[in-house]
């Protein structure tokens, strides 16, 4: 049992690293469903259900490797009395360590900000992305990617951006069964009314 939850370990341990890294660079949730974003036949919510399980994987055989090796552990704690002690060198590099991740993420210090916002530039990024579609009459046209909170968004905010002609995506939402909608309407009422996704309706009228 020692050798399977070692290996166990090892396994969830680069299952973890791998997804953590793909999320890590990973478009955000709204821009990766717009993009149809995929890596190695994955997309983001596959990668962020393999973190989730092998999270759990990696919590239940890392307490098992606890279990097996608690005398070492407690030997590495304790003091040439045989009393555990919270002194020993090794311990304090060890909690000095971890405490310092925790603490310079949570405060926002150098050099974790930095990590931190490298890896925001980076999901932000996919966001300035346009995707080339050719129109029925094969002038070539360029859409946005959907802007922060796309379902708080009326219909005129979307024109005033840029993002979509009014008329034609009145006309589309109408055509779909749209109920009593106007440049008024918001995003997400649209897209309950049609049962669908603010993101749905932003490929819909964007097509």
């Amino acid at each position: 049992m020692k050798k399977i939850t070692s290996l166990s370990l090892g396994f969830s341990f680069l299952i973890m690293g791998y997804t953590g890294i793909i999320l890590y660079i990973a478009p955000h949730g709204r821009i990766s469903k717009w993009l149809d974003w995929h890596l190695f036949g994955l997309d983001k919510t596959q990668y962020q259900e393999l973190h989730t399980t092998s999270m759990i994987t990696f919590l239940f055989f890392g307490i098992m490797h606890i279990y097996f090796n608690w005398k070492a552990i407690v030997c590495y704690m304790t003091d040439s009395a045989k009393k555990i002690t919270f002194t020993k060198k090794e311990f304090l590099i060890a909690f000095i360590i971890n405490a310092a991740f925790v603490a310079g993420t949570l405060t926002l210090v150098q050099p974790f900000k930095g990590f931190l916002d490298f890896g925001e530039s980076l999901k932000s990024s996919w966001g300035e992305k346009s995707i080339q579609s050719t129109s029925s009459d094969n002038v070539k046209i360029t859409i946005k990617a959907p802007p922060e909170q796309l379902g708080q968004k009326t219909l005129e905010e979307l024109s005033d951006m840029g993002n979509i002609n009014l008329k034609k995506s009145l006309d589309i939402l109408k055509s779909q069964g749209a109920k009593d909608v106007d440049s008024s309407s918001k995003m997400r009422h649209i897209a309950n009314d049609l049962d669908l996704t603010p993101t749905d309706i932003y490929k819909l009228i964007t097509q």
